[in-house]
């Protein structure tokens, strides 16, 4: 059985350390106002050989305490394993945003990264790398992201519980390499109705200078 006694224990302990860990970290801001938000995605992976995968999903982003929509978004990729250790991608996005009183626009976006992982007994660790650019008629953004997360590997159980922490550093000409904006996440990685399905749900806390927000999100994934 999937959630014998002992590993359901581990598992809550594990997911009560994450809480704790992103409660402290933003402790400083918690009274300061923030927005609540869900992220939520459906995405395909097709996996061309051992080494290339391919991958596209939809996206449905709220704002504003839930009650209106912030963006759609539509994405394509690849992610290639160069090295055992070592995984490189990129991708383009579109995105379909609300913007209020001036209505709706589109935004693009495409970007490339390169992912370093390894392995310390149980516990998987990845420091992700990540220049994108996104621009519409009025913008145009250049940032570096840079995510190390951390996930534990349960014996005999399949679900994989996660923490993340990843710097968006600005890339435009006089932003002096600034820290734009930081994302602190923590999740549950498991299967849903088949071997081909698998689900992602998370929290997320985001730190911007013009405001916060607390992220609710789930994504779902079909691989063939």
């Amino acid at each position: 059985m999937l959630f014998r006694s002992g590993k359901f224990h581990q598992i809550e302990k594990i997911i009560g350390l994450c809480i704790f860990l992103l409660g402290t970290t933003t402790w400083s801001v918690c009274a300061q106002e923030t927005d609540y938000t869900t992220w939520m995605k459906m995405g395909v992976k097709y996996g061309l050989n051992e080494r290339l995968d391919l991958s596209g999903g939809l996206e449905w982003r709220t704002e504003d305490h839930l009650q209106a929509t912030d963006r759609w978004g539509l994405d394509v990729g690849a992610k290639y394993v160069l090295l055992p250790f070592l995984k490189v991608g990129g991708g383009y996005e579109i995105h379909y945003r609300n913007r209020g009183e001036d209505g709706w626009n589109f935004r693009h976006r495409y970007h490339a990264e390169g992912t370093l992982s390894t392995r310390w007994m149980r516990l998987k660790i990845s420091l992700r790398e990540r220049f994108q650019h996104t621009w519409d008629d009025e913008e145009n953004e250049l940032r570096l992201r840079s995510r190390l997360k951390l996930a534990y590997d349960i014996r005999d159980c399949k679900v994989e519980p996660y923490v993340s922490v990843e710097m968006y550093n600005s890339l435009n000409r006089g932003d002096s390499f600034d820290i734009a904006r930081m994302r602190y996440r923590t999740g549950l990685s498991l299967p849903l109705f088949s071997k081909n399905w698998e689900a992602d749900i998370f929290y997320c806390r985001q730190w911007e200078n013009d405001g916060r927000k607390n992220i609710f999100g789930v994504d779902c994934v079909y691989k063939f």
